[in-house]
């Protein structure tokens, strides 16, 4: 599975089932980052992507994630532990902000399964600088 996440500081996803934050400019470089493949997400989340009318191939689902190793699949409302041994890469988008979470991403990354190999750093529109790390499994 490809999977795409944003975190916060702390590694926390939601806060009373509400997103912490969002920015256009994440939506954007996912986009400009498809490849021809489609994005799949649940319905929560795709309200927030429907408003730039992307001209990507969106897929709506509610039984996230899903073994598709093809696609890149956006969550942000679902802990992924119990499928760590199923993702083969993430795409994860820091904030660089604290924000209150109730919901914490449960991949611990320094666990000697995952590779960084790529990050970048650019600005948001609602946020001075995000970071984005593309993490293979080794």
């Amino acid at each position: 599975m490809n999977i795409i996440v944003c975190l916060e500081d702390k590694n926390g996803m939601m806060f009373n089932k509400r997103r912490l934050s969002q920015d256009v400019a994440i939506r954007e470089d996912i986009y400009k980052n498809m490849d021809g493949k489609s994005l799949i997400m649940n319905a929560y989340s795709y309200k927030m992507f429907s408003k730039d009318e992307p001209k990507i191939d969106i897929i709506v689902r509610e039984d996230l994630p899903v073994c598709d190793s093809e696609n890149l699949q956006f969550i942000e409302d679902k802990q992924l532990g119990n499928f760590e041994s199923e993702i083969d890469k993430m795409i994860v988008y820091y904030w660089n902000r604290r924000y209150p979470s109730d919901l914490k991403f449960d991949i611990d990354f320094s666990n000697g399964k995952w590779e960084i190999v790529s990050e970048e750093e650019f600005e948001g529109n609602s946020h001075d600088k995000i970071t984005k790390k593309v993490i293979l499994k080794k």
